[in-house]
């Protein structure tokens, strides 16, 4: 009877060190996954909380440490992607979700402020393309108002064309690509102009 008690014991506890081994096992690769080692976005999603200005599910925002206008914000993605031309259809919820995140912090930085309207023509949303990269981590641009850029950055280094793609532009590409037909493809509103959204909305 004692052998039988003994053979129990070992096996829960082999049982227990197996759950152990593969969750650390899984944390491991989840982790090698999602973060590279010496990159230095990946380690203030990781590491740094003081420099996250907001944070999803999926991003964290941060300010530009080289500003180019009154308001630049960086969206990062909280997984390590090398560059946007390494974005497939599958990513496009995190482009959604990147684009949201920073015009929700626009927002709410123009509130503070008492600025009552984010004018449209004014806002800059995007990324940069190789080989203009600065650092290889999925980051997206949040500049605003343009008007403050230098001629340099609004005229070559962030206009919208080659080296900086606009991100509705990457979402509409990434989508037509992979043959996902437009939902507002025959409706007379779908080329609407919202000029203007007011910061006040923001509770």
């Amino acid at each position: 009877m004692t052998f039988i008690v003994v053979d129990v014991a070992t096996y829960i506890l082999l049982f227990v060190f197996s759950v152990f081994a593969l969750f650390w096992l899984n944390f491991w690769m989840t982790s090698m996954l999602t973060t590279v080692n010496g990159c230095k976005f990946c380690d203030i999603v990781k590491n740094k909380k003081e420099l996250q200005l907001k944070e999803k599910n999926m991003v964290v925002v941060i300010s530009d440490i080289k500003p180019k206008a009154k308001h630049h914000f960086l969206v990062l993605s909280k997984q390590h992607i090398s560059k946007p031309t390494d974005l497939t259809v599958a990513d496009v919820p995190l482009l959604e979700e990147m684009e949201r995140t920073g015009r929700e912090l626009l927002r709410e930085q123009l509130k503070k402020e008492g600025e009552a309207d984010t004018v449209e023509d004014m806002l800059r949303i995007g990324f940069h393309l190789p080989p203009l990269l600065s650092v290889h981590h999925l980051h997206m641009h949040i500049i605003y108002p343009i008007s403050d850029m230098g001629l340099i950055s609004r005229k070559l280094t962030f206009r919208p064309g080659k080296v900086f793609k606009p991100a509705r532009e990457l979402i509409d590409q990434l989508k037509e690509d992979a043959g996902v037909p437009d939902p507002l493809e025959g409706n007379p509103a779908k080329d609407d102009v919202h000029g203007k959204i007011p910061a006040q909305v923001i509770t």
